[in-house]
């Protein structure tokens, strides 16, 4: 893998997403089936699903403009970002982060 300098912010957006994504991993788990959902736990799922969609976008953003991207390639840059954010996320509590 090629050694890719990566802004602090950078790292923290991944760290960002992974945050979303693992809150509504949680509220998926906690209340079980979607069809079994109750009106407000069905809202709060939208709610984090939105908040998912809108990091995501805002990462992606900030890599469109770093122009990491066309320099180092997706898969390098995304595994750039995976290792970078490892660290942090290993000291969150129900997060392993995917090493592949």
């Amino acid at each position: 893998m090629a050694n890719i300098e990566l802004p602090q912010g950078l790292v923290a957006l991944q760290l960002d997403v992974y945050a979303a994504r693992l809150t509504l991993v949680e509220h998926v788990r906690a209340n079980g089936p979607v069809r079994d959902w109750s009106p407000e736990a069905d809202a709060e799922g939208a709610d984090l699903q939105h908040a998912c969609e809108v990091s995501e976008a805002v990462l992606q953003k900030a890599i469109d403009e770093s122009g990491l991207e066309q320099k180092h390639g997706r898969r390098a840059l995304r595994r750039a970002l995976m290792a970078g954010a490892a660290p942090q996320m290993a000291s969150q509590p129900g997060t392993t982060p995917n090493h592949t």
